[in-house]
C-alpha cells in the first residue's frame, strides 16, 4: 500500500477522514493504494499510529477475515529494530483495521527524489538494515511481498521497513478473486509475477536487491514504461546495474537471479554488506527533514482531543439527494481536521483546494468541507468498452483510440461506434503480437520483436497499415553481444520524423527515423531508463539523467546541452510552444529551443506537477496540492490559479499527460482513489470552475459499483467542443463549454 509518510509536504489534507476508527482518533489520510486507506491517528494514551483500514470489497471476500485476523496475528509477533511493532488490530471492524507505530521519517523514495542516490556508506547501512529487518518478519510466518522504495522509512538510527502486516490476506483474495497478483512493477520477484503463491522469503531478497539499485542509480533495475513491459523485464532480462557501485554489484546481482533458489539469505546479504553506520544514511538535507517531522509529531501528541461529533449515516434521507448527503457526511468528518484547527496550523499542513491558498506559500490553515461545483451535462452519446488493463485514450484525426500494449480498439467521434480493432501484420520472422505504443501525430504506432530485428509500425485513422520499418538489427550496435534492441516508445513525431526510445542488453538508446524511407537518421545511447525526448521543427529535445539537450532532428547533432536541470530519478514532462521549451517536474523550467538559454521558473514547489499542455501563448498544469495554473509562456506569468474543489489525479511518469486543453476549457480527472472517480472542466480564459461529473455511486457508468475495486482514473481528450471521456467500462461524449 502507498503510503506518504508524515511531512508538511506530504500530507494529503483533504477533508475526507473518519471522526474516529476503533478507539483512535483520526488526524488525517496519509496514503492510498489498492489495498485501503492509511491514516495518521492517536491512540487513547496519546500513542501516534499509522491505521491501516482495509478497503470494503476484500470486507467482503470469502475467508478475507479470517486471513486477515492470522496475518495480523502473525504481524504482532514480529520484534525488530527495524520494524515498527504492530500494535492492534480489528478483523470484524465493518472494514477490517490494523494499526502500527507511527514513524515520523520520509520513505526511501522521496530521500531519493529529494535528496539524490545514496553513496556505497549509505547504501550498504541501508542493506544491513533491510538485511535484519526481514528475518524478523520471516520468522512471524510472513513474507513481505511489497518491499519497495515506498515501504522503506528513513530514519536516523536506519531504515524501518512498514506494510507487512496484511499483505498475505489480501495477495491471496486478489488471486482468488481476479487472478491478479498483488505487488509493485520493478520490485517484484519472477516467481511472485509468475504465481504468487510461489512467492517465499527469496522473493523479498529479490525486492532488497531491487531496492538498493533504486536508492544507487534513482530507478529500479528493470527501466520504466508498461506494467506488462516492466514485469516482462523481470522475469527475462537481466537487471540493470549500472550505477550500482562495483563493490556492491556481486551481492545485487545474486539478490536478483530469477532462480530463488540462488539468492543469498538474509543472513549472507548482512554479511557480505559488513559493518555500517547508520548515520551513513543522513544528509544534513534529511536531519532537517527529520527534525521538522519530529515537532509536527509532537504538536499532535500534545494537542487537546477532539471532540466527538456523529456522523450522517451513509444511508440518511436528505433533501438535495446524494451529493447533499455526501457534504454532510464530509462536514461531520470535517470535525477531525478542523479539530484540529490549531493542530493543523502548527503542524504545517497545506491548505488544500477550496481554502484560501496563495500557491507556493507553504504557510498552514486550516482544512474545511468541500465547496459545491455544478453537475455536469449529459452525455451526447455514450459507448461501452471493452475491460483493458492501463488503458489510455487517444485522438487520432477523427477518431478515438482506446488501447493498451497488447490490443486497440478505434471509435468514431462523432457517433461513439467502433470503427475498427487494430490487427498489425509483423513480418515473418516475429512470433509474438506486437504491442501498442500511442498516438503521435497523425499515426497509431507499434512495436514488433523477432529477436534478430526490432520494427516499427504505422496505422492510421482507418486502420490501414501504411509501414513496417526495421529500426534496430542484431550484431549492428557495437555494444550488444546478444539480441536486437527492443522498441519500447514513440516519444514524439515532429513532420516525417519519429523520435523512438529502445533498450537492449547494454542499455537504453533514443534514434531519429525518417517515417517515409524507414532510415534510422542518427541514435544515441542515454544513461538512464527515465529519459525523456520532444520533437518541434528542426529541432529534438532530450533530457538524459538531468542534463537537457537541443539536437538537430534529422542530424542528431548537438546543439546546445544544460547541465542539472532535474535531480536524478525525477520524471520530467517536455512540451514547447515552438520558441519556448517548458520542462516540468517539481517545477516548471522554460528554456529558449535556439540555445538552452533558461528564461524563467514557476510553480516551484515539492510536490510533483503534471505534463504542462500548452495552447497559444498559454501552458496549463495543475500541482500535487490540486491547483491548476495558466502560465503565460513568454514570461512565466501566472494568467490565473485556482484551487480545485475536488482532488486532482496525478498520475506522473509516462503516462502523464496533463490536463485536457481547448479554445475554452481545461479537463482534468479527479481523485480516483476513495472518492468515485470522476473529473473536474474549467473555463480556459480565468480558470472558474464550470462542472464536474462525479457519478453518484459510480453505478451508472459503472466506475465503481462498490464491489469492483481500485478504479483506474477517467481519461480525457478534446476535439472542437467535444469533451471525450473514458472510464474503466464507457466512454462519452460531452458538450465541454457548457457554463
Amino acid at each position: 500500500m502507498h503510503t506518504h509518510p508524515y511531512g508538511d509536504s506530504d500530507l494529503d489534507p483533504r477533508p475526507r477522514s473518519p471522526a474516529r476508527i476503533g478507539p483512535y482518533e483520526v488526524f488525517q489520510l496519509l496514503g492510498e493504494g489498492g489495498m485501503g486507506q492509511v491514516f495518521l491517528a492517536r491512540s487513547p494514551g496519546s500513542r501516534l499510529v499509522a491505521l491501516k483500514v482495509i478497503r470494503p470489497e476484500y470486507a467482503e471476500a470469502p475467508n478475507f477475515r479470517g486471513r486477515f485476523r492470522r496475518e495480523a496475528g502473525a504481524a504482532r509477533r514480529v520484534s525488530g529494530f527495524f520494524t515498527p511493532p504492530v500494535l492492534d488490530a480489528d478483523a470484524d471492524a465493518p472494514q477490517p483495521w490494523l494499526a502500527t507505530a507511527y514513524v515520523p521519517a520520509p520513505s526511501l523514495h522521496d530521500v531519493v527524489a529529494r535528496f539524490g542516490v545514496l553513496p556505497e556508506a549509505a547504501l550498504r547501512a541501508l542493506g544491513t538494515g533491510l538485511a535484519e529487518a526481514l528475518p524478523a518478519i520471516h520468522d512471524a510466518g510472513i513474507v513481505h511481498r511489497d518491499l519497495k522504495p515506498g515501504n522503506v522509512l528513513v530514519t536516523e538510527d536506519g531504515p524501518r521497513v512498514i506494510d507487512f502486516g496484511i499483505s498475505s490476506a489480501v495477495d491471496a483474495t486478489q488471486v482468488t478473486r481476479t487472478g491478479a497478483v498483488m505487488g509493485t512493477p520493478g520490485f517484484m520477484a519472477p516467481e511472485q509475477i509468475v504465481s504468487s503463491r510461489d512467492a517465499g522469503p527469496a522473493a523479498d531478497i529479490f525486492s532488497l536487491g531491487c531496492v538498493l539499485v533504486f536508492a544507487a542509480t534513482g530507478h529500479g533495475p528493470f527501466g520504466s514504461g508498461g506494467t506488462a513491459e516492466i514485469l516482462y523485464r523481470a522475469v527475462h532480462h537481466p537487471p540493470r546495474l549500472d550505477g550500482v557501485p562495483a563493490a556492491l554489484r556481486p551481492l545485487v546481482s545474486a539478490c536478483l537471479d530469477k532462480d530463488p533458489a540462488r539468492r543469498p539469505p538474509a543472513a549472507s546479504v548482512l554479511a557480505a554488506l559488513g559493518p555500517a553506520d547508520p548515520a551513513a544514511l543522513l544528509t544534513d538535507g534529511l536531519r532537517e527533514d527529520l527534525a521538522r517531522r519530529r515537532a509536527h509529531a509532537a504538536v499532535l501528541v500534545a494537542a487537546p482531543p477532539v471532540p466527538m461529533t456523529p456522523l450522517a449515516p451513509p444511508d440518511a434521507t436528505v433533501p438535495g439527494g446524494p451529493s447533499r448527503r455526501r457534504f454532510l457526511w464530509i462536514a461531520g468528518a470535517g470535525t477531525t481536521v478542523a479539530a484540529g484547527g490549531g493542530v493543523a496550523a502548527l503542524a504545517g499542513w497545506r491548505s488544500q483546494p477550496g481554502g484560501s491558498k496563495d500557491p507556493g506559500d507553504g504557510k498552514g490553515t486550516t482544512g474545511r468541507p468541500q465547496p459545491k461545483i455544478a453537475a455536469g451535462p449529459d452525455p451526447r452519446w455514450t459507448t461501452p468498452l471493452k475491460k483493458l488493463s492501463s488503458a489510455q485514450l487517444d485522438l487520432l484525426g477523427d477518431t478515438l483510440v482506446h488501447w493498451e500494449q497488447q490490443k486497440a480498439i478505434a471509435y468514431d467521434t462523432t457517433t461513439g461506434k467502433q470503427s475498427w480493432t487494430g490487427s498489425p501484420r509483423p513480418p515473418s520472422d516475429v512470433s509474438t503480437d506486437p504491442k501498442w505504443l500511442g498516438v503521435r501525430g497523425s499515426l497509431l504506432f507499434a512495436a514488433a520483436w523477432s529477436g534478430e530485428r526490432g520494427y516499427l509500425i504505422g496505422v492510421d485513422a482507418a486502420g490501414r497499415q501504411k509501414f513496417t520499418h526495421t529500426l534496430t538489427e542484431q550484431g549492428t550496435d557495437a555494444r550488444s553481444t546478444g539480441f536486437a534492441g527492443f522498441v519500447d516508445s514513440i516519444l514524439s513525431v515532429a513532420g516525417s520524423v519519429a523520435v523512438v526510445g529502445t533498450s537492449g542488453d547494454k542499455g537504453y538508446g533514443v534514434l531519429a527515423v525518417d517515417l517515409g524511407s524507414g532510415k534510422v537518421l542518427w541514435s544515441r545511447a542515454v544513461k538512464g531508463s527515465d529519459f525523456q525526448a520532444y520533437a518541434d521543427g528542426g529541432l529534438c529535445f532530450l533530457q538524459d539523467n538531468g542534463t537537457l539537450r537541443g539536437l538537430g532532428l534529422r542530424s542528431g547533432a548537438e546543439r546546445w546541452k544544460v547541465r542539472d536541470v532535474v535531480r536524478p530519478g525525477a520524471y520530467p514532462h517536455l512540451s514547447t510552444d515552438g520558441r519556448t521549451l517548458l520542462v516540468t517536474s517539481t517545477k516548471a523550467q522554460a528554456f529558449r529551443v535556439t540555445d538552452g538559454k533558461k528564461l524563467w521558473t514557476a510553480v516551484n514547489e515539492t510536490t510533483t506537477i503534471s505534463a504542462a499542455r500548452v495552447r497559444g501563448e498559454r501552458a496549463y498544469l495543475y500541482d500535487g496540492q490540486g491547483t491548476v495554473f495558466a502560465l503565460d509562456m513568454r514570461s512565466g506569468e501566472q494568467v490565473w490559479h485556482t484551487p480545485s474543489p475536488v482532488g486532482l489525479t496525478t498520475t506522473g511518469g509516462a503516462r502523464d499527460q496533463g490536463p485536457a486543453v481547448s479554445a475554452s476549457v481545461v479537463a482534468i480527472a479527479t481523485y480516483a482513489a476513495g472518492d468515485v472517480p470522476g473529473f473536474i472542466v474549467l473555463r480556459a480564459s480565468d480558470g472558474k470552475p464550470l462542472w464536474a461529473h462525479r457519478p453518484s455511486g459510480g453505478r451508472a457508468d459503472g466506475e465503481n459499483d462498490g464491489k469492483s475495486g481500485f478504479k483506474e482514473a477517467w481519461l480525457l481528450q478534446i476535439s472542437g467542443s467535444t469533451l471525450f471521456a473514458a472510464s474503466d467500462t464507457t466512454l462519452h461524449a460531452f458538450q465541454s463549454d457548457t457554463p
